[in-house]
């Protein structure tokens, strides 16, 4: 009896373990048949990965062909937090290497992630630094940087990009979609460490990103930058703007303004120095918005040169307010009433006028819509349409109060005077080159004014520099025509015109051959002096002067045969 129990339960055991070892094996079948998928691809990603390659970002160039931004080779740091042994160890060590917040690595250390990033695109010494440390479950990967050669130079319109290479301001974000690379793919054999890549011979190729030639010109742009920074210093201002423009095709040869950046370290500065200024400040214009007056009131035919306006001594009663002039006027002709800038003789001649056709000129010379450069973040100005105009606007907005513009509008009104009537579209690219295929920008030209009536408003304004207010804006050698602008400040907290905050322009043109030149200066609440004949028209005068000297410079060198990498191009 004793023996039969026994050999009962050996058979029991036996039988539990033979359905245990059944169920094992039919499990087994299971996974290698059913979910044999499942494993394989599972496996396959503990040593296989698969990695995308960025595409090469293209370069942008200035119009002689120098280098003005263009992608390097960097590495960015890596850890897997699963084969980090010593996590305090390794923050500590990482930390100083890097100089990065000890607490945040280790934040990151123990995620359950198999892949965090320590720091992006560090430098090749920081590189040689964390190698000698020899952690494991750290790693190297190999990125693009963007790289800006020339620093802070052209930095509001090369604009920057942010940490993936992607354009978040000035051209790099405007024409991301021609900058970017197109990214290509390839797979990868980690070791047990995940330490050591090899990769496969199959590789999906990036393709580089379309290169970028601008119309601006190196040296005018680092020119127009030193003297603005001169001035803002010289006469303690708060910041200011130049733009440099062909008048006959609308290419910019320089934008700057001041306080400035550097786009290789963009996050690092704050919001007012990345701003485009030029295109993007609104501001009150003043006495140079007078040439709207008067290319309406030669274009009318209402007022010959000789007309002689009464200036009221400079004080004249006008509905809600008295107008004043600098100095007490009495009879002016027309001519004179620009020349010597009176309030009083621009806002008669205004009211004499037909209903509405200031209006219509302020629109022709681009003042109340974009000019649509090729640059984000542009403005519309402020212009209100007549009938929204009270009894006080019909003499304050003639001598640009009311009425809100942008330097680049400024000057793209005096490219029309100084051209001849056309409007031009202002832009920063010539072409894009791509492989064997480029665009080209094609200027479009649209008339707005006759040629005679931008011939005589020229005129006048010649005279403004060689007998007016803009003297200190003349050039040896040179036709030079302008309007100042010495604009207060609306003081919002006193709901008045500030008695000691001004913005002082000069916006002018220089007559050279079938190129005229405009050059546009704007100089926010200067201290010393905040007349725009004294602080924006000897700004104009510096950068005009060097600008001449240095064509004459490049005719005399291409004589002798010598071509810029565009012309070769």
């Amino acid at each position: 009896m004793k023996n039969v129990r026994k050999n009962l339960r050996i058979y029991t055991v036996l039988s539990l373990l033979a359905l245990a070892f059944f169920a094992i094996l039919t499990k087994i079948a299971y996974l290698q048949v059913f979910n044999k998928e499942f494993f394989k691809n599972l496996a396959y990603s503990q040593y296989i990965a698969v990695v995308s390659l960025k595409g090469e970002r293209g370069k942008i160039y200035d119009r002689e062909g120098r280098i003005l931004a263009m992608d390097l080779t960097t590495y960015s740091v890596y850890a897997d937090p699963q084969l980090v042994e010593d996590k305090d160890k390794f923050c500590k060590e990482v930390a100083e290497v890097l100089e990065i917040d000890r607490e945040k690595i280790k934040k990151k250390l123990y995620s359950p992630k198999r892949f965090v990033w320590i720091k992006r695109k560090i430098s090749w010494e920081e590189k040689e630094k964390v190698e000698k440390l020899k952690l494991k479950g750290l790693g190297f990967i190999r990125e693009k940087k963007r790289f800006y050669p020339h620093g802070s130079l052209a930095a509001h319109i090369l604009g920057g990009v942010d940490l993936d290479n992607r354009g978040i301001e000035g051209i790099e974000f405007f024409y991301e979609r021609y900058l970017q690379g197109k990214e290509g793919i390839t797979t990868v054999f980690k070791d047990s460490s995940a330490s050591t890549f090899t990769f496969h011979p199959q590789v999906f190729h990036p393709q580089k990103g379309a290169d970028i030639f601008l119309t601006i010109e190196a040296q005018i742009q680092y020119w127009s930058e030193s003297y603005l920074k001169e001035t803002i210093e010289k006469f303690k201002a708060k910041a200011g703007s130049v733009i440099v423009m062909d008048a006959s095709n609308g290419e910019l040869l320089a934008l700057a303004n001041w306080p400035t950046f550097d786009p290789n370290r963009i996050g690092e500065f704050v919001p007012s120095q990345v701003r485009n200024r030029a295109i993007t400040d609104i501001f009150e214009p003043g006495s140079v918005f007078k040439i709207v007056t008067l290319v309406t009131a030669i274009a009318e035919r209402k007022f010959s040169p000789q007309r002689v306006i009464f200036c009221e001594r400079g004080k004249y009663k006008i509905p809600g307010s008295i107008l004043h002039d600098w100095k007490p006027y009495g009879e002016l002709t027309f001519k004179e009433v620009f020349k010597k800038s009176s309030n009083i003789g621009v806002a008669k001649i205004a009211q004499s006028l037909p209903p509405f056709s200031l209006y219509t000129y302020m629109k022709k010379l681009s003042f109340g819509r974009k000019t649509d450069i090729d640059l984000p973040g542009e403005t519309s100005g402020i212009l209100k349409s007549p009938q929204k105009w009270s009894k006080t606007s019909y003499f304050i907005i003639p001598i640009g109060q009311e009425v809100g513009v942008s330097l680049i509008q400024l000057a793209s009104a005096m490219a029309t005077i100084a051209n001849g009537g056309y409007k031009v579209r202002p832009h920063l690219v010539r072409k894009i080159w791509h492989g064997e295929s480029f665009w080209e920008f094609k200027p479009h030209k649209k008339r707005v004014l006759p040629s005679k009536v931008a011939e005589n408003v020229r005129e006048v304004l010649k005279e403004v520099v060689e007998e007016g207010t803009g003297k200190l804006a003349r050039i040896d050698g040179a036709v030079v025509g302008g309007k100042t602008g010495t604009a207060q400040k609306f003081d919002v907290e006193k709901k008045r015109y500030s008695h000691t905050r001004y913005r002082a322009s000069f916006v002018g043109f220089i007559q050279k051959d079938s190129h005229p030149l405009v050059i546009a200066v704007s100089i926010d609440e200067p201290v010393k002096s905040h007349f725009g004949g004294v602080v924006a028209a000897s700004l104009f005068k510096k950068i005009g002067e060097s600008i001449l000297k240095y064509r004459e410079y490049k005719a005399m060198v291409e004589k002798k045969g010598e071509v810029s990498l565009m012309e070769k191009m």
